[in-house]
């Protein structure tokens, strides 16, 4: 299977996060769902 390609948003970069924090203070770690890093788009 072939990653999907992201297009690059005008004034964004991506970045890769291991583990991200949910609103209610849970952290979510990528490999729990089979993944190396979850994909976030931040401004520049």
């Amino acid at each position: 299977m072939q990653p999907k390609k992201r297009q690059n948003k005008k004034g964004k970069h991506l970045i890769f996060r291991s583990s991200i924090t949910d609103k209610n203070g849970k952290r979510i770690h990528a490999s729990w769902y089979g993944i190396r890093a979850f994909p976030i788009w931040v401004d520049d």
